[in-house]
């Protein structure tokens, strides 16, 4: 089964027109807040450019709902700065305290984060509101709609319903359910905040569609299992030369929808390949629930069932679909987390599949690339020589509590760390790469970007 959805671009409102507000031109104007559904309005976030402290920029979301006793908003806008920050504590600074330099980070910071939840103002018409400064960047919120708890225990999150995820149209999703929706802010640089031009919402896009493909190691469902596949702007089924193709992985508890939604991976491509930063590409993105095992207990079936499945039949359905180049030299993996541990294994022990991997702050608790030995261990011989042929990247965040969490790394360090030293120690060449933040969204896409500019279908320098 093959689902075509037309991608749209969030709605956002300037209250200026500048050189910096230029690069956030990303759509239609939104209607004021007052105006009800008979008006014709959409709520989408209103983003205007202020040119006040702190950051240059405020967003207005809004929910409409005149039914509703009370609605909260949660969004992933706590701050703590480098100095303020280590693998178990941060700052909790809200965006009206944001200052040059300080990154989102969850409060405490932990592997499973925690984010600002704050009650929303009801105006009229049923329309709620909520406005906060932001700096640069895309925000990931949701909603809480009636929720007495005051930690939202038994309530459920829902995503904005005039700026859905690409794969809702009109309350009907397909493919895995995301709860959240996103927001990108642009840079003011009077108050230099970094400019995060490349995860803006571009003029030209491609297009997301979410398939489902023939999956024997699928046990939920049973035979089958999904794919979001984003296919590059004025794709051609029949160029002469195949595209490269880029397999990407969630981290625990996402799934095939999270790295085009809160990962914003499809406006990256779209910003780099209209920049000619990187060439047209198909991305794929898998699912690895559903599979026998999990990630953190059960880890040797749950690996080598992602492993044969990928291999044995996502590749073979995307190479019959799309046209893309069957040569593993034009394929690229990268995963985040869990995602980490399978672009690991697959490094490991598959070496030749990909040309190139991209591992993002993996679990340190996974046994690779045989039981009982640890994913840091020495690469063999045979390994070295393998790996030698490829584009690694490891990285994540230089706070990410991930190595405060779990065990498995010798020092107390995460295992990205010990794995940058470890292949380099082997004479493996590799692209460390580490920015200051945590065990979040934030990290990954400054590492898809790099991925993608600095390592996957570039020349491997041995």
């Amino acid at each position: 089964m093959r689902i075509s959805i037309t991608r749209r671009t969030p709605l956002i409102l300037l209250a200026a027109v500048s050189l910096v507000s230029a690069l956030a031109a990303a759509g239609p104007v939104a209607a004021d807040p007052s105006d009800g559904p008979g008006h014709g309005g959409e709520f989408s976030p209103q983003v205007r450019f202020t040119g006040s402290p702190p950051t240059g920029y405020s967003v207005t979301f809004r929910y409409w709902d005149p039914s509703a006793t009370r609605v909260q908003i949660k969004g992933e806008w706590y701050f703590s700065s480098p100095t303020g920050t280590t693998v178990a504590s941060s700052q909790g600074l809200l965006p009206s305290q944001w200052s040059a330099g300080d990154f989102p980070i969850a409060y405490p910071n932990q592997v499973f984060a925690n984010w600002p939840v704050s009650t929303m103002a009801k105006g009229g018409h049923g329309v709620w509101t909520y406005t906060t400064p932001l700096p640069s960047g895309v925000f990931t919120y949701g909603f809480f709609i009636n929720c007495d708890s005051p930690t939202q225990t038994g309530c459920t999150e829902v995503s904005d319903p005039s700026n859905p995820p690409w794969n809702t149209h009109e309350g009907v999703t397909v493919g895995s359910v995301e709860p959240t929706s996103q927001v990108y802010v642009p840079s003011d640089p009077a108050y230099d905040t970094v400019n995060y031009w490349w995860q803006a919402p571009n003029r030209v896009h491609g297009s997301l569609v979410d398939v489902t493909y023939a999956s024997p190691e699928s046990i939920s469902p049973p035979g089958t299992h999904p794919l979001a596949v984003y296919l590059p702007p004025d794709y051609n089924p029949q160029r002469s030369t195949p595209y490269p193709t880029l397999y990407l992985s969630h981290g625990y508890g996402g799934n095939e929808i999270d790295w085009t939604t809160q990962g914003d991976a499809a406006n990256i491509l779209d910003n780099l390949i209209d920049t000619g930063q990187t060439q047209p590409m198909v991305m794929v993105m898998t699912d690895f629930n559903g599979f026998p095992g999990d990630c953190l207990s059960n880890t040797t079936p749950w690996l080598a069932a992602y492993d044969s499945d990928l291999i044995g039949s996502v590749i073979p359905y995307v190479q019959s679909h799309y046209n893309v180049s069957t040569s593993p030299s034009e394929r690229a993996f990268g995963g985040l987390s869990c995602g980490g541990v399978l672009a690991n294994s697959l490094l490991y022990k598959h070496t030749g599949e990909f040309g190139y991997y991209g591992v993002m702050s993996p679990y340190p608790n996974v046994s690779l690339p045989a039981p009982g030995t640890p994913i840091v261990s020495a690469p063999t011989a045979a390994q070295i020589t393998a790996m030698k042929q490829v584009g690694i990247l490891v990285g994540g965040g230089w706070q990410d509590p991930i190595q405060n969490f779990l065990t498995g790394c010798p020092g107390g360090e995460s295992c990205a760390f010990a794995e940058v030293a470890t292949l380099e120690g082997a004479g493996v060449g590799i692209f460390p790469d580490f920015v200051n933040a945590g065990h979040e969204w934030y990290v990954w896409r400054i590492l898809l970007y790099d991925f993608l500019t600095r390592v996957a279908f570039f020349p491997v320098l041995g």
